[in-house]
């Protein structure tokens, strides 16, 4: 534990690099999230392209889904093992190796009678790049907690996790104008835009720094001076028998679940009504657009009022309130109704985002912030695999536009009721790491510890600086 020489005050310094390693973060979650989307936001062509059908168009989101759940426990084992830099290039390599045999898949020929070449090539690349998303979707609380003091880790955390949801909202845009949705044979332009848009993205992390030359807090002091950190295996079983903890899981993994099947789907939903990809695309957009603000004014409040669990208890049963709201208003000729309560669902729910996976640190402190955030993530995606079966199921084009019924949607305000909004409400955890750090605060012989805004250099330890000499 560090401590401080008598009569000195321990200084803990802000290192710019931080911002360039979180930059590195967003832009690897915004390619990830165009890889994603690739299909499932121009289904029809993507349908011809393929020579296939609906379900297997689902199917290559999906798959990014399932690929996350086997891949969760691998980067949580790499962070630990290899460390933050080695970790996003690797995740950002087998990206860039899935995308680019998603490319090459143009090349072989698809008609409805020989279509097995290019739809395996293409579900095998799918599938490559998929498991590179934990590398990128696990990290901003686990970075944010080395790199930033308590005054901003929440808002670097929402940074980092909601950049994914900024590529499904970008993606939903973009992807139907690079692909006409008429001209299935433009499919290739967006595969090879995804394509060296992953080979950009890994550039910038070849230049990020594992950790600070001396930490931001007493929290990150301690993991810093660490040689190893904790098995992640040790790591994932504290984690998973807190129950506490798992109520959290429950409700943040139903969030995630509902917000991919939404994104995944969005389409198939309106399609019956009228709308086209493109007016798809504004309802998915405008969900995230609005929750990125609402996430944006909920990080930084957080960071300065450490309500965790007040933000929670209010934002998701307002959440699950606006998805019952969207059932009665998906209805021909309601663009604006649908788009208005598509923005509430967005800022309600991202507002949580931030807030929850510092709860989770919070909660399982003192194990490594990588663990619960696999663990929340993870069961997210568990869960919007379910959804994704079970809504495509039950799309029913003729009971939507005969009898004024959405079953998929009535499925996802069901369940966002009683495994989101309920579970939330039980959780009394106190806040442990904050209260580690004010108790480490009161141990240190000179007082109150100053926080300096610097740039990287020296040393692997606490900086040390007589009383008199920290600026205020």
């Amino acid at each position: 534990m560090t401590t401080a020489p008598e009569g000195h005050q321990v200084v803990y310094k802000l290192y710019k690099g931080r911002f360039f390693g979180l930059f590195s973060i967003v832009l690897l979650n915004i390619a990830t999230g165009f890889v994603w989307l690739s299909y499932s936001s121009v289904p029809d062509a993507a349908r011809v392209y393929l020579n296939t059908d609906d379900f297997l168009v689902s199917l290559t989101s999906i798959l990014y889904f399932i690929a996350y759940i086997i891949m969760a426990p691998v980067s949580g084992w790499m962070f630990e093992k290899h460390g933050i830099k080695k970790a996003l290039i690797f995740g950002a390599t087998i990206q860039i190796i899935g995308a680019w045999l998603r490319y090459f898949a143009n090349f072989i020929d698809s008609t409805p009678d020989n279509n097995t070449g290019r739809l395996v090539l293409t579900m095998i690349g799918q599938v490559i790049a998929a498991g590179a998303q934990p590398f990128f979707l696990n990290l901003p609380p686990k970075f944010a907690a080395v790199w930033f003091s308590e005054n901003g880790r929440t808002t670097a955390t929402m940074i980092g996790s909601v950049s994914n949801a900024l590529a499904a909202a970008l993606a939903q845009l973009i992807i139907p104008i690079v692909t006409n949705n008429d001209d299935p044979s433009t499919m290739s332009n967006t595969t090879l835009f995804t394509a060296i848009l992953a080979i950009v993205a890994l550039i910038p992390a070849l230049f990020v720094a594992d950790r600070p030359p001396t930490p931001p807090s007493p929290s990150a002091a301690e993991a810093l001076q660490e040689t190893a950190e904790e098995p992640f295996k040790t790591s994932l079983k504290k984690t998973t028998s807190n129950k506490q903890f798992l109520l959290l899981m429950v409700t943040f993994g139903s969030l995630v679940g509902v917000f991919n099947t939404v994104t995944s789907l969005i389409a198939t939903f309106a399609k019956p009504y009228g709308y086209t990809v493109n007016e798809a695309g504004y309802f998915g957009a405008a969900m995230v657009v609005a929750g990125l603000i609402g996430a944006g004014i909920s990080g930084p409040v957080i960071d300065k009022t450490k309500q965790y669990k007040t933000l929670c208890k209010l934002g998701v049963p307002v959440a699950t309130a606006f998805l019952v709201a969207l059932i009665f208003v998906v209805r021909v000729d309601c663009f604006a109704g649908i788009m208005a309560v598509m923005v509430f669902i967005g800022v309600s729910a991202f507002a949580v985002l931030p807030a929850a996976l510092e709860l989770a640190v919070e909660i399982t402190y003192p194990v490594t912030p990588a663990s619960s955030a696999s663990i929340l993530w993870a069961f997210g995606q568990l869960v919007a695999v379910i959804m994704l079966f079970v809504c495509t199921a039950l799309q029913n084009n003729d009971l939507s536009l005969e009898k004024g019924l959405n079953p998929p949607l009535i499925f996802l305000a069901i369940w966002a009721a009683v495994f989101g909004a309920l579970p939330i409400m039980l959780i009394t955890s106190p806040y442990k790491r904050l209260e580690a750090e004010a108790a480490k605060r009161k141990r240190d012989d000179a007082g109150s510890l100053a926080v300096l805004d610097g740039v990287s250099g020296g040393g692997g330890k606490t900086e040390y600086v007589p009383e008199d000499k920290v600026a205020v």
